[in-house]
C-alpha cells in the first residue's frame, strides 16, 4: 500500500512539473510545426536557411527533423492539447523505465522517492515541447538495456543500433548513445579483465560499431554524423541553455532548478563514497560524465537526470538498508514535501491544458492590417513569425544561431541594435517596412534598441501589447505617450502588467511604468515589485506618496 502511495507521489509532481500550457509556441515550436509540414509535403529535409531573408541560401544541418514531423502529425491529429499529452507521455515513460528498473534491482522505494522528488525539479528546468524529448526516452532505454545487459546476456542489446538510427534523425543528443555504449564497454572490460576475448564482450563491441555506423544514415551523411561535435563553430549567438551552472547562478542571483541540481549533485557523490565497497565501475563513469555534461550546460540537466537516476538509486538504497525508519512517518513526511513541491511548480508555470497567447495577438494584427515586409525582428520572436507569416513573408533572424553566419550576428544583428547609424545603413539594404519585435527580450542590446526606436523620427509604433511591439513607416502620425494605446492587456494577470511596465522602464517612460505598478496593486496589494518600485520612482522625485508604499513595503516584503 505504502509503495503505491509512494509512487502516486512520484508521478502526481511528474505530470504536474509538465501540464502546463505550451509557451514553446513562440520560441522554437512553430518552426518545428512548419518544417515538419514543408518535410511531409515535399519528402525533402531541407538544407538551407529557407526561412530567412537575409540568408535563404545558408547550409544548415537539421537534426530533429524527424522529431518536426511527428510533431506536426501529432499536432493535425489531436492540436496543441494532443502535442502537449503526447508530450507528457513521452517523458512519463522515460522516467518510469528507470523508476521501475531501479525498484526491480531491490531499490527501496524510499530512497527511489527522494531520488526522484530532487532529481524531477532538476528535469523541471525542461518542460516544453521539444524535440529534445525524444533523447530523454531513447537515454532511458539505452541506460536500461545496458544495466540489463551487464547482469546477464540479453537479446534486447540487438535494439541499439536500431535505436540508434532512429536518434540521429530525431535530435543532435544521439553522441550521447554511443558515449554511454563506450562507459559500459569500458565497464565490461574492468568487470571480464580476465576473459576478454569472451563472447560476451565481443558481442558488445559489435552492437557499438553497428551504432556509430548508423551514426551516418542520416540525410547529411558523414557531415551530419559529425555536426554535434563542431556545431559551436559557427555559433554567435549566446544563449541561455548553454551556460554553465555557475554563471547562470550568479547571473540570476540563484535559481530554483540549479538549486536542486547542486543539491542533487552533493547527495549522489555523498551516496557513492558512503558506498564505496559495493559501487560498481560504471555508477562513477555515468555520475562524473553526465554531472559534468549537466555542469557545462543547463540544457543538459535531463541527461544527467535519467543517466544518474538508477546508480543514485541504487547507493541511496544501501545506505537505507541499514537505517532503521518508520514507513508510514517517511510515507507521510514525503506526501507533505510533494503536495509543498506541487504548489511551487504550480506558482511557477499554471497546471492545465492550452497554449499560451504570447505573440499570436501581435501576428493577428500584423495580418488583418495588412502590414508588409521585410520584417526587422529579433531573435527571441523569429520563429513564431516563421510560423504564422510563411512564406509570405520572411525574417531577419531566427531562433537558432548555427543556421547564420556568426559574423552576421557578432557584426550586424547584435551592433545595429546598439548603434542607430548601423540600423539606418541596414535599413537602406533591407528597406524594412515593418519592426516586430519582442520586448521580453532582456539582453542589453535589445534595450538600447528599444529606446532608441520609439524615438525615431521614422518608426511609429502600430500596436503594443504585453509581449510584442511593432512600428510601421506607412503611419504618418506619430504616436505619442499621452495617446499610447496597449492592445489586449489581461489587467487580472499579474505577469502581464510586469511585462508591459518593464518595457516602460526599458524606454523610460515613467508615467506608463507607474500606471503598471498601480494596476498590479489593485490584484495584488502586497505585491513587493511594484512596492519597490513605486517607492524608488516616487522618491526620486521627492512624491510625499512615497511614504505610504515605503511602508507597505516594510511591512510586507522585509
Amino acid at each position: 500500500m505504502l509503495t503505491k502511495v509512494n509512487l502516486a507521489l512520484v508521478f502526481a509532481l511528474l505530470i504536474a512539473g509538465f501540464l502546463h500550457p505550451i509557451s514553446a509556441i513562440t520560441q522554437d515550436l512553430g518552426r518545428h510545426l512548419l518544417t515538419g509540414e514543408i518535410i511531409l509535403k515535399t519528402f525533402s529535409v531541407p538544407k538551407t536557411n529557407l526561412f530567412s531573408y537575409t540568408y535563404p541560401d545558408f547550409t544548415f544541418i537539421n537534426h530533429h527533423w524527424l522529431s518536426e514531423v511527428i510533431f506536426y502529425l501529432t499536432y493535425q491529429i489531436a492540436g496543441f492539447n494532443g502535442l502537449l499529452i503526447f508530450t507528457i507521455l513521452i517523458v512519463t515513460v522515460a522516467f518510469a523505465l528507470v523508476f521501475f528498473f531501479s525498484l526491480k534491482q531491490k531499490g527501496g522505494i524510499f530512497a527511489i522517492t527522494i531520488v526522484s522528488i530532487l532529481y524531477l525539479r532538476v528535469l523541471f528546468e525542461r518542460t516544453d515541447v521539444r524535440p529534445e524529448i525524444f533523447s530523454f526516452l531513447f537515454l532511458s532505454v539505452f541506460i536500461m538495456i545496458l544495466y540489463k545487459y551487464r547482469e546477464h546476456y540479453t537479446k534486447w542489446i540487438f535494439l541499439l543500433p536500431f535505436l540508434e538510427l532512429l536518434w540521429v534523425n530525431t535530435h543532435i543528443y544521439f553522441p550521447i548513445g554511443i558515449a554511454i555504449l563506450g562507459l559500459f564497454f569500458i565497464d565490461l572490460i574492468i568487470k571480464h579483465r580476465k576473459n576478454l576475448r569472451s563472447r560476451y564482450i565481443g558481442i558488445f563491441a559489435v552492437i557499438l560499431l553497428l551504432s556509430t555506423f548508423v551514426t551516418i544514415l542520416n540525410p547529411n551523411g558523414i557531415s551530419g554524423a559529425l555536426y554535434p561535435f563542431r556545431v559551436f563553430q559557427n555559433y554567435g549567438y549566446a544563449i541561455e541553455e548553454n551556460q554553465t551552472v555557475f554563471f547562470l547562478w550568479n547571473y540570476f542571483g540563484g535559481k530554483t532548478t540549479i538549486l536542486y541540481f547542486f543539491i542533487s549533485v552533493a547527495a549522489l557523490f555523498s551516496t557513492l563514497l558512503l558506498t564505496l565497497k559495493k559501487t560498481r565501475p560504471i555508477d562513477w563513469l555515468l555520475t562524473i560524465v553526465f554531472t559534468g555534461l549537466a555542469a557545462n550546460a543547463e540544457r543538459n540537466f535531463p541527461l544527467f537526470v535519467f543517466g544518474t537516476f538508477i546508480p543514485f538509486s541504487r547507493n541511496l538504497s544501501i545506505i537505507f538498508s541499514f537505517i532503521k525508519i518508520k514507513p508510514l512517518v517517511i510515507t507521510l513526511l514525503l506526501l507533505v514535501f510533494v503536495l509543498w513541491q506541487i504548489k511551487e511548480v504550480s506558482q511557477i508555470r499554471p497546471i492545465g491544458l492550452g497554449i499560451e497567447t504570447g505573440a499570436k495577438n501581435a501576428v493577428d494584427f500584423f495580418i488583418a492590417n495588412n502590414l508588409k515586409g521585410p520584417v526587422f525582428n529579433n531573435f527571441d520572436i523569429g520563429s513564431y513569425l516563421e510560423y504564422r507569416l510563411y512564406p509570405k513573408e520572411k525574417v531577419f533572424i531566427d531562433g537558432r544561431p548555427e543556421a547564420y553566419p556568426a559574423s552576421f550576428i557578432q557584426q550586424i544583428y547584435i551592433p545595429m541594435q546598439i548603434d542607430q547609424k548601423l540600423f539606418d545603413e541596414q535599413d537602406k539594404k533591407y528597406h524594412f517596412n515593418t519592426i516586430f519585435f519582442s520586448h521580453t527580450d532582456m539582453t542589453p542590446w535589445a534595450q538600447t534598441f528599444l529606446r532608441q526606436i520609439v524615438q525615431h523620427k521614422d518608426w511609429h509604433i502600430v500596436y503594443l501589447d504585453d509581449y510584442v511591439i511593432i512600428l510601421s513607416r506607412t503611419t504618418k502620425e506619430k504616436t505619442s505617450r499621452k495617446s499610447l494605446q496597449i492592445s489586449n492587456l489581461d489587467r487580472a494577470n499579474k505577469n502581464s502588467l510586469l511585462r508591459l511596465a518593464n518595457f516602460f522602464r526599458i524606454v523610460d517612460w515613467q508615467e506608463h511604468e507607474e500606471k503598471m505598478y498601480q494596476e498590479l496593486l489593485k490584484i495584488d496589494p502586497n505585491s513587493c515589485i511594484a512596492l519597490s518600485n513605486l517607492t524608488n520612482m516616487l522618491s526620486s522625485r521627492n512624491d510625499p506618496g512615497a511614504a505610504v508604499y515605503t511602508q507597505k513595503f516594510q511591512q510586507f516584503c522585509n
